[in-house]
């Protein structure tokens, strides 16, 4: 059985593709841009990590620059019909490959901690399940020993509601579960103001 592994979840960096509603208040070209900073930050953050094996869940056309540029990240094109279910078989898949415990983050918290990572797996030695909650009311890390598709379904994705929808099918299926701290998404002017004061420290 290996260890670690890390799935980022993302769209392939294309205009008026990423970022709908950064885009609805900056524009589809700034959006753009500033997707992609995000997108190589969160890599690059998530490189940093020892023992992990880091694959890449892309949507959309295959990125070339991303492949170029983070030879040790495996791209892997999604499969699903939505959120849920794309997460889910990209655990499936993970889980099949011979992993005992697995993440999945999005590219939306760049600056996430890469403790709060090593945390997620470590919480997977006493729970079945890990979760990173953001203040949106979303999570930012999903992780698990293996797959648990019901945690995917019922969800309406994008909504306030994500996260305590998840709590309260984990406590109805009786899954012990582990909670890291809050962070933040960004995906809007207010939340992007924050990151870049913050990278600015």
């Amino acid at each position: 059985m290996k260890d670690n592994s890390l799935g980022i979840i993302f769209r392939t960096p294309e205009y008026g593709k990423v970022k709908q509603r950064l885009a609805s208040e900056t524009g589809h070209e700034i959006a753009l841009s500033l997707y992609k900073e995000m997108l190589f930050t969160t890599i690059e953050n998530v490189l940093s990590l020892n023992n992990v094996d880091i694959y890449g869940f892309y949507d959309g056309r295959f990125p070339e620059d991303i492949a170029f540029r983070y030879k040790r990240l495996v791209l892997i094109p999604q499969e699903g019909r939505d959120l849920g279910e794309k997460m889910y078989n990209a655990i499936v898949l993970l889980h099949t490959k011979g992993y005992g415990r697995i993440a999945l983050i999005g590219a939306d918290s760049p600056d996430l901690p890469p403790d709060y990572i090593s945390e997620a797996f470590s919480g997977l030695d006493s729970s079945d399940v890990v979760i990173g909650p953001s203040e949106d009311g979303g999570y930012y890390l999903i992780g698990m020993k293996k797959p648990v598709d019901f945690i995917f379904k019922e969800i309406t994705w994008g909504s306030s509601e994500v996260f305590m929808r998840t709590i309260h099918i984990l406590k109805r299926q009786g899954i012990p579960y582990f909670l890291l701290p809050k962070w933040y998404d960004i995906d809007n002017i207010e939340s992007l103001k924050r990151y870049q004061n913050l990278s600015l420290l």
